[in-house]
C-alpha cells in the first residue's frame, strides 16, 4: 500500500472515529435538510431519485461499494426491503456501520465486510442485482479495473449507480486541487472519461445528471453548523484542524458554484 494510500485511510479514520458523537450529531442535523447518516455528498431528496432509477424489488441483492457509515445504504434497505452488502476498506468506518445497522434493526438484511484495496472483492460472478457507489470512484487509482470488477457481479440486466465529485470543467490550479484533496488521493477526470471507462467493460449508460447542487447545499450547511459550535469544535478538535476544515468548505462552494468542477450521477446497464 502506498503512502498517499494509508494517508487516506488515516484521513477518513479520523472523520469517521467521531461520527456518531453528541457534537457531531448535533452538527449533521442541522447542516444537513435530512439527515439520513450521510457523510458524503447525497442529500435524501436526490437519493430517492436514484431508488426510482434503480427500481428495486424486495428480492434483490444489492452491493454499495465504498459504504463508509451505511447512512445512504441503511436508507436504501429500509425502504425498498432488498437484502444488501456494504463493503470499505476503513474499519473505523464499518464500525460505526455496524452500529447503525443494529440500531435500525436491519442486522438480517445487511451484511458489512471489511475489504482492501489489493484484494478482488470477494464475490461470485452475477450475484448481485444492483451496486451503488456514492462519491467513491474519484478515490480510486484504476476506476477502469474496478468497473470490470462490479460488472462482472452484477447479474444481466443488472444496475450500477454512482456518483463522481471531481469532473473537471474550468481551470483549476495546485492550490484549488491542493485543498479539493483534502481527504487524501483523489483523482481528477474530463467529461466523458467516465463513459468510456463504461464502455470499454461492456457497460451501457441509461442515465447521467449533473447533481452539483447537493454538494454545494452540504458544504454550506456544514460551514454554517461548524461556525455556530466552533467553540466545541476547536475543544474537541483544535482550531488548526476547525480552520483547514472549514477552509475546505469554502473552496468547494467556490469551485462547484462557478462550475469549474462538477458532480455526476451515472446509471448503467450490464446486458
Amino acid at each position: 500500500m502506498s503512502s498517499r494510500e494509508k494517508s487516506i485511510r488515516r484521513e477518513y479514520s479520523a472523520v469517521y472515529s467521531q461520527f456518531d458523537s453528541p457534537l457531531i450529531q448535533k452538527i449533521r442535523s442541522e447542516a444537513f435538510e435530512e439527515d439520513i447518516g450521510q457523510h458524503s455528498w447525497i442529500i435524501a431528496k436526490d437519493l430517492r431519485e436514484y431508488l426510482e432509477w434503480l427500481a428495486l424489488s424486495t428480492t434483490d441483492q444489492i452491493l454499495d461499494f465504498g459504504c463508509g457509515p451505511a447512512g445512504p445504504l441503511t436508507y436504501v434497505v429500509s425502504q425498498t426491503g432488498v437484502k444488501a452488502i456494504g463493503v470499505d476498506i476503513n474499519a473505523t468506518a464499518l464500525a460505526s456501520a455496524q452500529n447503525r445497522v443494529w440500531t435500525m434493526g436491519l442486522s438480517e438484511r445487511i451484511e458489512l465486510k471489511n475489504v482492501t484495496e489489493e484484494v478482488t472483492p470477494p464475490f461470485k460472478d452475477d450475484c448481485f442485482d444492483a451496486v451503488i457507489s456514492i462519491d467513491v470512484v474519484m478515490h480510486l487509482p484504476d476506476r477502469t479495473q474496478t468497473f470490470c470488477e462490479l460488472w462482472r457481479m452484477l447479474a444481466p440486466g443488472g444496475r450500477f449507480l454512482f456518483t463522481d465529485a471531481c469532473i473537471v470543467n474550468g481551470a483549476l490550479s495546485d492550490e484549488d486541487i491542493r485543498v479539493r484533496s483534502h481527504y487524501g488521493i483523489s483523482h481528477f477526470v474530463p467529461h466523458d472519461f467516465n463513459e468510456s471507462a463504461l464502455a470499454s467493460v461492456g457497460f451501457t449508460l441509461e442515465k447521467k445528471e449533473q447533481h452539483s447542487d447537493g454538494l454545494i447545499a452540504i458544504c454550506s450547511g456544514r460551514w454554517q453548523a461548524r461556525e455556530k459550535y466552533k467553540k466545541e469544535l476547536i475543544t474537541e478538535f483544535g482550531e488548526t484542524t476547525f480552520e483547514h476544515e472549514q477552509a475546505y468548505l469554502k473552496k468547494l462552494v467556490e469551485l462547484y458554484s462557478q462550475k469549474k468542477l462538477l458532480r455526476y450521477a451515472y446509471l448503467v446497464k450490464k446486458q
